[in-house]
């Protein structure tokens, strides 16, 4: 179809004070002749009009909140690059002045964009995936398929998650970190090179992949490797290291022009946090389980060596040696005492519960922050401001009321937060009554979501750990990938009561589920089934 044909179906929003505006949109042949002087004198390179001084200013004033990404707005400059944009405006130069998204048509009773990538180009200081991939306007699917960008990765993770559940407890906790990393690393440098939007979505999904088996993988051997007095802190300080990842992205996303580039970036900080997996030995505990006492010893010496001790290990016992010396680790043996011992069903399925909650919560803020907040810059660094004073303050918070009790608190304090958010209360300058509950929910969220491994870690027996963390980070992916919905495009349909009164009677679920599991501080992380069955005996609840 020629663009004068065209010409006749599309619509745009009129601006009743722009003279410009009163043009019928149609390609007459009265309109041409009338106007045929004007339109000769537009040639190709002419045809974009300079825009007025007030528009250079917006887009002066605006140039630094443009990122890989991110939407553009109507205060940002665009110009005709296809035949069809150019024959269009030059029957009506106003079209120029008008946001892309707002030029449609219909097409079999479905309301269309006029002008695609190929027709337009954007003055934008940074490149734009949302505009190589033409996502940005919310016409048709194209906003579902850039959430679908964020929670692809989850769905990855679900592959991670049955890679970890048989690697982490049979080839070891670092092997199974190192290949996740190598995935990670692999997957963000083949971004660079990524123009093609399908090609996008599979780099998201091993990134998932690997971001599991590496995150999951790390964090297993550090619960095995500290000793119990110190898993608390060692948690929090891990927590705020993270915290410090919203800083880097915004640096990022910030001063790196390309966004082909911020994958670049974040492949070679990977490839650089690899060197901390080679330099950490595997966990005793895997070698205990497996049977294997002389690897175990190995480890033992080079953390001696790494501490400066001189340790004398043919003179001294190592105390779970033994508990595992009839069991034959295998898959089917780990399944088989999840029938066995009820305790360790009980908590589990527990577990499995509080999981895909606690992740739909963390993840719907990780990536709703450009719709809670007015600017996505000062959303994410709010964001990394809040979990850093969540992961500082919930070291001394769950050392001094316990595992059990920080979680129901961290679980009532996001209720109330998300019923809070509710009322339409106005600040100015863009900030809600929502955007300000939700900046101190994200404390409540992350102090949850950093108890809910530790507390894993130590609930789980060590002949369980690996399969444990993979079942319950498989099954969190469900609640990453319905998380961004619910923050993106859930609200804006429905009252946004909805979604948040919804999260709030969740977080009263968890508050009752966390009730229901026994307190681990200071104690000594279990190594099979049948410890598990030991301290649930003989535990008594407290409020």
């Amino acid at each position: 179809m020629s663009g004068l044909g065209l010409l006749s179906n599309y619509n745009y929003e009129s601006d009743p004070s722009d003279p410009d505006d009163t043009e019928t949109p149609s390609a007459s042949k009265t309109q041409s002749e009338n106007g045929n002087e004007k339109l000769h004198k537009l040639s190709k390179e002419s045809v974009c009009p300079d825009k007025s001084k007030e528009q250079e200013d917006k887009h002066a004033d605006r140039s630094s909140e443009n990122s890989a990404g991110i939407d553009p707005t109507p205060d940002d400059i665009w110009k005709c690059k296809s035949e069809k944009c150019l024959e269009l405006t030059r029957v009506n130069p106003s079209l120029l002045q008008k946001f892309p998204c707002k030029i449609t048509e219909e097409v079999s009773g479905k309301e269309e964009l006029i002008f695609g990538p190929s027709d337009i180009e954007w003055s934008l200081e940074h490149t734009s995936f949302s505009v190589e991939f033409d996502l940005y306007c919310d016409v048709g699917s194209r906003k579902a398929r850039k959430t679908l960008l964020s929670s692809i990765l989850f769905a990855g993770g679900l592959l991670g998650f049955i890679l970890g559940g048989y690697l982490y407890d049979n080839i070891g906790r670092k092997k199974t970190a190192m290949i996740g990393i190598f995935i990670g690393a692999s997957s963000h440098l083949l971004g660079t090179f990524c123009h093609d939007y399908k090609l996008l979505l599979a780099i998201r999904f091993f990134i998932g992949v690997g971001n599991i088996l590496a995150s999951d993988g790390m964090y297993i051997l550090t619960a095995e490797l500290i000793p119990s007095k110190h898993r608390n802190i060692t948690n929090g300080w891990s927590g705020c290291l993270a915290s410090f990842g919203y800083f880097i992205a915004v640096g990022i996303g910030y001063f790196i022009k390309s966004w082909n580039n911020m994958f670049l970036a974040t492949s070679i900080m990977m490839w650089l946090i690899a060197l901390q997996i080679f330099i950490c030995p595997e966990s005793p505990r895997f070698f205990l389980i497996k049977n294997d006492v002389n690897a175990a010893k190995k480890v033992f010496k080079t953390l001696a060596k790494l501490n400066s001790i001189d340790l004398d290990l043919e003179n001294i016992q190592i105390i779970d040696v033994g508990k595992a010396k009839d069991r034959n680790h295998n898959f089917k043996q780990q399944l088989t005492e999840f029938i066995r011992y009820p305790s360790l069903r009980l908590e589990t399925i527990i577990l499995m519960a509080l999981w895909p909650s606690v992740a739909m919560f963390y993840c719907g803020f990780s990536f709703g922050w450009g719709e809670i907040l007015p600017d996505i810059y000062s959303g994410y660094i709010m964001a990394g401001v809040g979990e850093a004073i969540s992961s500082l303050t919930c070291v001394s918070f769950t050392g001094w009321l316990g595992r059990r009790r920080a979680m129901v608190v961290m679980f009532l304090g996001a209720a109330l937060t998300y019923l809070i958010a509710i009322p339409n209360v106005e600040f100015g300058s863009g900030w809600t009554m929502e955007s300000v509950s939700c900046l101190i929910g994200v404390i409540f969220v992350t102090g949850a979501y950093a108890g809910l491994f530790l507390w894993t870690g130590e609930i789980a027996p060590t002949t369980h750990r690996g399969l444990v963390f993979s079942i319950c980070s498989g099954i969190s992916r469900v609640g990453s990938f319905i998380g961004p919905f619910i923050f993106n495009n859930l609200a804006p349909i429905t009252h946004k009561a909805v979604p948040l009164g919804g999260l709030a009677f969740i977080s009263v679920l968890c508050m009752l589920g966390s009730f229901l599991l026994v307190e681990t501080g200071n104690e000594r992380i279990p190594l099979t089934g049948q410890d598990v069955e030991e301290r649930r005996r003989d535990y008594k609840y407290k409020i």
